[in-house]
């Protein structure tokens, strides 16, 4: 508060003479960048904006994924960085480093080019037991196509070598194919794609429960992309499904699946997904655990959005093949930087830890059963809630 302008005067018989001086505090460089974190599609412009303030002025350089950014006409003279025309090769980690005689500070970005170099295509395989029932090495090849007037993806997908015993209880196993609709699913807004955020290179487990009580659980590894820009995914599957769906008709309804960050390289989805057996509706929570190195992508939002609709399944036991369709879109939604209900901020405001409401007084009368973001209350044998 002692900064500013002073006006010393001195006065005698002769006259009066005043001398006015500055007196400026020296501090250390504070800085900020805005927007903290940005989607754009191929080609698009991109302005992040480095606010430094600091005594001495501070200077100012950029860099990109722990790289210096060479100086150019891409950084404007108000340090702010330009990309005329984003392109693939500009998606990364962005700081803006600002430094003057008594120190410096940085402050972070992240930038997702998307469009025009995520794969179109996925192939890997598919291993595992149904109902008792194994799976020799089966193939699972998916086209996938964007679609920005809709603002989704389309995704067709079949797996081969299913036995006819077993492919009609699998077509409610839409988790089989929730790798290829999460990382490829058409980003909108700020939105990240799960192949942008991991490079293609993830552990996807996923957790399947009926109402009825059955479990199966699917573990997917993705291996990056090919040389021909082909996703590889394997996957192995455990468990079993309802029997009563292998005569029954079945119609698959659309579904959202929220995915928090819950770590550093990791992510928590879960969602309620639901299908029509015979006219009855039937419902199954379905978890997801996404594990990636955080080091070769970008930082997620908090939350994201995945919408899926138009799902079709069909098992043609002639041809051992079973079918999915779906569209998929991606949103990161008004709430991208708050932790949901049933979590808290972790270390450092980075990412969110779920909160174990079990652990609070007076949640549940007997048995507290905690989940990721919420809890069920589990009566004793012989009662129900």
């Amino acid at each position: 508060t002692d900064a500013g302008h002073y006006r010393c005067v001195v006065e005698n018989d002769a006259g009066t003479a005043a001398k006015v001086v500055t007196l400026a505090l020296q501090s250390a460089p504070v800085v900020a960048v805005t927007p903290r974190a940005v989607a754009v599609r191929a080609g698009q412009r991109v302005l992040l904006h480095c606010a430094a303030s600091g005594e001495p002025t501070p200077s100012v350089e950029w860099w990109r994924d722990g790289e210096p950014l060479p100086e150019g006409p891409h950084v404007l003279p108000n340090a702010t960085l330009l990309l005329a025309a984003a392109t693939r090769r500009d998606t990364g980690n962005y700081s803006c480093l600002a430094r003057n005689t008594l120190g410096s500070a940085v402050a972070h970005a992240s930038l997702a080019v998307q469009g025009g170099w995520e794969p179109h295509r996925v192939r890997g395989s598919l291993v595992g037991i149904i109902n008792t029932y194994e799976l020799s090495v089966t193939t699972l090849d998916a086209g996938v196509l964007d679609d920005p007037h809709s603002g989704t993806t389309a995704v067709r997908s079949s797996i081969g070598s299913i036995p006819p015993a077993v492919g009609p209880l699998m077509r409610v196993l839409v988790a089989i194919i929730a790798p290829v609709y999460w990382s490829l699913a058409h980003a909108g807004g700020d939105a990240q794609s799960g192949f942008l955020l991991t490079r293609g290179t993830f552990r996807h487990e996923s957790q399947l429960e009926f109402a009825t009580g059955e479990l199966l659980r699917v573990t997917h590894l993705a291996r990056g992309a090919d040389a021909t820009g082909t996703l590889l995914l394997d996957s192995v599957i455990s468990g079993s499904v309802p029997e009563s769906i292998g005569e029954a008709t079945v119609l698959l309804q659309d579904f959202s699946e929220r995915y928090v960050h819950t770590g550093a390289g990791r992510l928590s989805g879960g969602s309620v997904q639901s299908f029509l057996r015979d006219g009855r509706i039937i419902h199954a929570h379905c978890n997801h655990t996404i594990v990636y190195d955080p080091s070769t992508g970008l930082q997620p939002p908090r939350v994201q959005h995945v919408r899926v609709s138009a799902v079709e399944a069909s098992f043609d036991p002639a041809l051992e093949e079973l079918r999915f369709q779906l569209r998929a879109s991606l949103d990161a939604g008004a709430n991208r930087d708050q932790c949901p209900p049933g979590f808290i901020l972790g270390p450092q405001q980075l990412y969110c830890l779920d909160l174990d409401e079990c652990q609070m007084l007076n949640q549940c009368q007997h048995k507290c059963r905690n989940s990721l973001g919420s809890y069920r209350c589990i009566c004793p044998p012989g009662y129900r809630l």
